[in-house]
């Protein structure tokens, strides 16, 4: 790959930061080995004789490097199941045999000491076979000879970010070279500005930061890359995520996985590790919901039986579902065999296992321990991690929690929540907290940190409050009541609700229903459905939520709905489907039997809601799913149920998962309609018990009308900022008004700072109230202003362009790419082609003219200096026309015309533009030899760019010169793509300049449009 200085800078700066933590620098051109290798295999027959000295003198140790360097090499079965192998073997699980014929286990890497394992950091190291493209890693950090760690970066000041650098490890070099990879721990991408860790092959989004929750969570740019660096390559943790944390499942069922820990989950499992290693018995891991606590447990359990010292664990994991067990079995099936993994189906073989003294894990729910007795097992390296701690963990007796210590009596146990609760009926903090730890806390990853850290989104809460047919005040009260200090279960809500008949009246009334329902598809079809979000409906009861699941469906089914559905294109009919606790007692409700789901049936429903292209788009529940069901692909919740406290909490951040669609849609908030009115509620039910000063919201809820307000102030600003420029309205999105404020800005210094600071606010807040009624009057005014932002975002310098990239981010440019109907930001990134004050290279095209074409030896491609340009226009007039004749003097004098010219308004402008462009095909007409087409350098703008750079007269404002950069633009693909023949060419050059007139608001007829095609036409019709 090529690079410029910056990126090879950074990529050094890399390696600076690793020497100190015990790795030495070679050169990738001077490493033992050959470019078609994939181990340096002298340092690992070097380490493997330094490791073993006990044992090693009766073994071919060459024999033994040749057996690795095969094992590494095969690919068979895929990247995950090669990768499991060879780290398998890395870690001293595979045994060798000597000349005696006796098997030994060697140690290939020494786990204990990092320092004593010969470390290597290597940048440009390339790889090839015969057949292929050989490719060149960036860096590479050796361990004995074996790639453990692929890094590849990007320039800070570059146009590609982390995720194309990470995307260039998975889709290049992981699939063209996937033996390079089995020993890999893990790949590295970065840009200098952010950092991300992955498994080779894992998709980005789950590629994650590394960072520490001792750091201050504010630490950004490169000083957070650092610090990344110095954190997630150092040999120790390179070597402990080999030895500990890097788990697959590849047991069958399913599509192979492996699973790398997110630095909060590293750094807790090492905590519940040595506290069981010190004696201690308890811990409490608070931890943010959605950012994968199931999966902190199955790395603690592994840490805990791999460790001799805890003398062959039994470690529970406990849950009160039953979808735990189905998540963590692959992982441990492929880790220790079926042996060791145990899953019984009743509280009878629960019983059995732990009076049978098993060992290694032991996956179920806590209501198997009902009736278990006491001192069913008096052990103490009996470990229980206890997942979503807060639900059915209780200090009573005769609570299941309760049966379970009295049956577990020496047990150690370690709830993890992302709720606590301190009530009176349950206190987790005192029933798992240390007393000596901070806060009753083991560990905490924060709200703030889940989110900086991209472990989950934000949350917004969108009240659409309904009318009902009854006093407020009074309908407040009865909520009120209804809400009281109670943790209700849903027998219980029932039962009150009966009380409160009039109340279940009001849910039920069919006009409240059609009109919730209603509601609730438009706003979906309107946002969610477009990205390919799905949606939760939680209704008030069982009837309610099968009524609503009715009513959705046949809204879907109806003519509006079915334009929307025709207008995205992927699906002809969507449905709803209801998932409600139905029992199969004797009792139940005879009306709630058809909805009774088998174990398959509601595996096989969430599976289809998983899956994006799937038509169910609707659960509707009002109990289960709730809570513990992870559907990353769950954009919106439709909250219409009373709710508090704990249960509040778990359903509102059922959409706080993170989620890349299919087709590249980056999900960057949830949001909850609130039907119900429950935002004080959800304020409370968010607040950190411990941190009396957590801020509204916890950190992650906010409620939509605070950003629809914070939009109108920031609109209101800008509109008192514009207020002068005469005659602008923002109801009108054209090219008139962006030249208006263009012109205005440029006229009054610092205005056009302080617009593009509001206007990145605006664009912040847009998504995430995009589908709000309240702003569809701004919707004109908005586009307007990303019209013209985007005219100065493309006028900034290198630094000020990349600084707001970084402000704005991915998010931003799909909103100005979706919502603003003119010009595009990722069609402005393209350095090359942006005049700036800074003097990027303009190289110009008719230096094709007087300079040697690229390639040649010796080539000066240094870029002319400003003071340069117009004698490259003189001596290409002087070399393409004869000086003196009547040609010359008439192209030179309509330049210096053009010189000379005074903008009025933006028909003058237009008119200039025309001539500009007349002048401009006289000028490559004029220089053309008869057997040979003008060429363009890619690093080059054209000649109408030029022409406009150096002759702008007065009140030309940047609109005109980012048209004629872009019509520039046009020359250089055309001349790039291959055509069928001239008429395709034709054809394909005045569709491509339209489509750069619509964008400027501009029709693509008549003048300036004419005189653009016959200047593109100029630059490859021969005389």
């Amino acid at each position: 790959m090529a690079k410029g200085i910056r990126e090879r800078e950074f990529q050094n700066l890399m390696i600076q930061w690793s020497l100190p933590m015990g790795w030495a620098f070679t050169a990738g051109r001077s490493l033992p080995r050959e470019t078609t290798q994939t181990v340096v295999a002298s340092l690992l027959r070097d380490a493997i004789v330094r490791l073993n000295p006990g044992v090693i003198g009766g073994f071919d140790v060459d024999a033994v490097v040749e057996e690795i360097v095969a094992t590494v090499n095969a690919v068979e079965g895929g990247l995950v199941r090669a990768n499991e192998q060879v780290l398998r073997l890395l870690r001293g699980h595979k045994e060798f045999r000597d000349a005696d014929g006796v098997w030994h286990t060697l140690k290939v890497i020494d786990f204990e000491h990092p320092t004593a394992n010969t470390l290597v950091v290597s940048d440009e190291v390339t790889i090839t076979v015969p057949g292929k493209t050989s490719r060149r890693f960036d860096l590479v950090y050796w361990v004995n000879g074996l790639p453990l760690v692929v890094v590849e970066v990007k320039s800070p000041t570059a146009n590609s970010g982390w995720a194309d650098a990470a995307r260039e490890i998975n889709d290049v070099y992981a699939a063209e070279y996937p033996w390079f990879f089995t020993p890999n721990v893990f790949a590295v991408a970065s840009d200098g500005l952010k950092l991300r860790f992955g498994a080779a092959g894992a998709p980005t989004n789950l590629w994650q930061p590394f960072r520490s929750t001792a750091d201050d969570e504010n630490l950004s740019g490169q000083a957070d890359v650092q610090r990344s660096v110095e954190l997630l390559l150092n040999p120790a943790t390179v070597l402990d995520m080999l030895a500990n944390f890097a788990l697959f499942d590849t047991s069958g069922g399913g599509v192979d996985t492996k699973y790398l820990p997110r630095y909060p989950q590293m750094e807790a499992a090492h905590l519940i590790h040595e506290r069981v290693l010190a004696g201690g018995q308890k811990g409490l891991i608070w931890h943010h919901q959605g950012s994968g606590k199931t999966l902190l447990m199955v790395f603690a359990a592994s840490l805990l039986l791999a460790d001799t010292r805890t003398e062959s664990p039994t470690i529970i994991l406990l849950s009160d579902r039953t979808q735990l067990v189905r998540q963590t079995s692959g992982v441990f099936t492929s880790a220790m065999g079926s042996a060791y993994f145990h899953q019984p189906a009743t509280s009878q073989e629960l019983r059995a296992l732990l009076a049978d003294d098993v060992r290694g894990v032991i996956s179920t729910t806590v209501h198997k321990f009902a009736d278990a007795g006491k001192n069913l097992s008096t052990r103490d390296n009996i470990i229980v991690l206890v997942d979503e701690a807060h639900r059915t963990q209780s200090d009573k007796a005769k609570s299941l929690a309760g049966q379970m210590r009295a049956a577990l009596p020496r047990a150690k146990f370690f709830g993890m929540t992302g709720t606590p609760v301190r009530n009176l009926a349950t206190d987790t903090f005192a029933l798992f907290g240390e007393e000596t730890d901070p806060g009753r806390v083991l560990h905490r990853y924060s709200v703030s940190r889940s989110l900086l850290d991209g472990a989950t989104v934000p949350v917004m809460l969108d009240p659409h409050p309904v009318a009902f047919d009854l006093d407020d005040q009074a309908l407040q009260a009865e909520f009120d009541q209804f809400a009281d200090d109670f943790d209700l279960d849903d027998p219980d809500r029932e039962l009150l609700s009966r009380k409160f008949g009039r109340l279940t009246s009001v849910f039920a009334n069919p006009d409240r229903i059609h009109a919730v329902c209603q509601d609730i598809v438009d706003h979906y079809l309107a946002g969610a459905y477009r990205n390919g979000l799905k949606a939760q409906v939680v209704a008030y009861n069982r009837e309610l939520a099968v009524a609503y699941t009715d009513k959705i469906n046949e809204l879907l089914a109806g003519f509006e709905a079915s334009q929307v559905l025709a207008e995205v294109g992927k699906h002809s009919r969507i449905t709803a489907e209801v998932n409600i606790s139905v029992s199969d007692a004797k009792d139940e409700d005879p009306a709630m039997r058809p909805f009774r789901l088998s174990e398959a049936e509601e595996e096989e429903q969430k599976r289809r809601f998983l899956t994006p292209d799937d038509p169910l788009c609707f659960l509707v529940v009002t109990a289960k799913l709730m809570t513990g069901f992870d559907a990353p692909n769950e954009g919106v919740l439709y909250l219409d149920k009373p709710l508090k406290a704990h249960t509040l909490f778990q359903t509102i951040t059922r959409p706080n998962r993170t989620w890349v669609s299919p087709t590249g849609f980056v999900k960057t908030s949830g949001v909850i309609v609130d039907y119900i009115g429950l935002a004080e509620e959800v304020q409370r039910a968010v607040v950190d018990p411990t941190s009396p000063g957590t801020g509204k919201g916890g950190g992650f809820v906010t409620d939509l009308s605070e950003l629809v307000a914070e939009f109108r102030t920031t609109f209101a600003r800008i509109e008192d900022l514009l207020v002068d420029v005469d005659g602008l309205d923002l109801t009108v999105h054209g090219y008139e008004s962006v030249r208006a404020i263009n012109a205005f800005l440029d006229a009054n210094p610092g205005t056009a700072e302080v617009f593009s600071k509001d206007y990145r606010l605006l664009a912040r807040l847009y998504p995430l109230i995009s589908t709000d009624k309240r702003v569809a009057k701004y919707r004109d005014g908005f586009g307007l202003f990303g019209s013209v932002y985007t005219t100065l975002f493309k006028k900034s310098s290198d630094e000020e362009r990349k600084e707001r990239l970084g402000e704005l981010g991915p998010m931003v440019l799909e909103i100005i790419n979706a919502h603003v109907h003119s010009f595009s930001v990722v069609a402005t990134r393209e350095e090359a082609l942006v005049l700036d004050a800074q003097g990027i290279a303009i190289l110009k095209e008719l230096m094709a003219l007087v300079r040697p074409k690229p390639g040649r030896d010796g080539e000066d491609k240094r870029p002319p200096s400003a003071a340069e340009i117009l004698d490259h226009i003189k001596a290409a007039l002087e070399k393409g026309v004869e000086p003196g004749s009547a040609k010359y003097t008439a192209l030179a004098e309509r330049i210096k015309q053009l010189r000379d010219r005074i903008i009025q308004n933006s028909q003058d402008a237009l008119e200039f533009l025309s001539e500009a462009l007349r002048i401009a095909r006289a000028i490559v007409n004029a220089g053309k030899h008869p057997d040979e087409a003008v060429v363009l350098d890619d690093d080059h703008v054209g000649v109408l760019s030029r022409i406009i750079h150096d002759h702008a007269p007065p009140g030309l404002t940047i609109t005109e010169r980012n048209l004629a950069e872009e019509i520039d633009q046009v020359v250089t693909r055309t001349l790039a793509r291959s055509w069928d023949n001239a008429d395709a060419r034709n054809r394909g050059v005045r569709r491509a300049t339209a489509a750069v007139f619509r964008k400027y608001l501009l029709k693509p007829v008549g003048e300036p449009y004419d005189s653009t095609v016959a200047y593109i036409e100029a630059h490859y019709l021969v005389d």
